[in-house]
């Protein structure tokens, strides 16, 4: 059986690695080299790096705790899940994951993917390559070409939101270079939050996930935020920019399939999807040939933390900055023991403990009943 692989990041090698065994693979990616351009903040949780590391062991690059939740008015809290983090270099980790992926599959760099046709009764992929245009025979063909997945559109799967994201890596003075720091509030993101994630302790990457206009809610933060202002510095090192699917996609339709961000397998609530891909590849490689096993798999084993990670994300747009500060005033000292039960790769931990977040503190009402409608408590 031959499967066509349309996508060279993470989603679309660890397809290959998972299938490589299975069928033959061929996988074709636009860019000249792996991991370019950058379009992540590489933070992943610990659970996710000790899957990724028999491939790529160099790309660590720092280890978090925890996170400081900001509030507008620069006030913070401290959390510490039971899931630890990990900074990673995605530039080396995608050069890993595609060269371990070109033991099993045959990989074409610098080639794209243009539609696919039926010719003497074989399906056939139009390949532009730098040599030239080729046709490409498979049976399956899987798109992980991203959230403007050309697979996707040519086979008329349903398409998620977008929200932008822009990042610079620059010199920081860190509260703690094993503490992401989170920002909330309308003034810095619309609909979203921006962040901090250390890569040493005066080093950091900052960046702004948004519905709109990202690059002005960051030039915000740098220089008007209470907090990050005072400690960051004006050389950047790198930019950074990217878009990020919010809501889970179509999975499959007949003899195509989606996996990664063109299938929207991204956390609603952070952005982050590496460990998520990292699971639908181990699940489509466990079911293969069987998409149908694949799709409803992956929505039984996360399912229930989409549709919590989406009522999360709905929350940040009805949140006003009056109740950002509220949550982190009262919860200063009461937060920290109860968030030690939550887990950064499943979101739906949030709804066990937040009920008894809620019962502690003294929140105004109205802020309970907003909570409380949009997660459905």
């Amino acid at each position: 059986m031959k499967v066509l692989i349309v996508g060279g990041g993470p989603a679309g090698t660890l397809a290959a690695i998972n299938l490589g065994n299975k069928c033959e693979v061929t996988l074709v990616e636009e860019h000249q080299a792996a991991g370019f351009p950058v379009q992540c903040a590489g933070l992943i949780s610990q659970p996710c790096y000790d899957k990724l590391k028999k491939y790529s062991k160099r790309s660590l690059v720092n280890r978090i705790e925890g996170a400081f939740f900001f509030s507008p008015d620069g006030n913070y809290i401290e959390m510490v899940g039971k899931r630890k983090g990990v900074v990673i270099e995605r530039k080396i980790l995608d050069f890993e994951l595609i060269k371990e992926a070109s033991r099993t599959a045959e990989i074409f760099l610098k080639s794209t993917y243009v539609e696919s046709c039926v010719e003497s009764g074989s399906k056939k992929a139009r390949i532009v390559t730098s040599s030239g245009e080729r046709l490409e025979e498979y049976d399956l063909l899987i798109g992980a070409d991203g959230v403007n997945s050309r697979v996707a559109r040519e086979f008329g799967f349903s398409r998620p939101e977008i929200f932008s994201a822009v990042q610079v890596e620059l010199a920081f003075e860190c509260l703690d270079e094993n503490m992401v720091e989170l920002y909330f509030g309308r003034y810095y993101s619309d609909g979203f939050f921006a962040y901090a994630i250390p890569i040493d302790s005066s080093t950091a990457r900052l960046g702004v996930v948004s519905k709109s206009d990202p690059k002005s809610y960051l030039e915000r933060l740098v220089e008007k935020h209470p907090s990050v202002s005072k400690r960051a510095g004006k050389s950047v090192i790198e930019v950074n920019a990217g878009a990020i699917p919010v809501g889970l996609n179509e999975i499959f339709k007949e003899n195509v399939c989606l996996i990664g961000d063109s299938a929207g397998m991204v956390k609603p609530y952070t952005g982050g999807g590496i460990y998520y891909h990292l699971l639908a590849a181990e699940i489509l490689g466990r079911n293969f040939p069987d998409l149908g096993k694949y799709r409803s798999d992956y929505l039984k084993l996360l399912g229930k933390d989409y549709r919590t990670g989406m009522r999360i994300l709905r929350l940040y747009s009805k949140l006003s900055d009056t109740d950002y500060n509220e949550l982190v005033r009262v919860g200063k000292d009461m937060f920290e023991s109860y968030t030690k039960e939550l887990d950064m790769d499943h979101p739906s931990s949030l709804l066990s403990i937040l009920p008894r977040l809620i019962k502690l503190v003294s929140l105004k009402p109205a802020l309970i009943a907003k909570i409380a409608k949009e997660l459905a408590l």
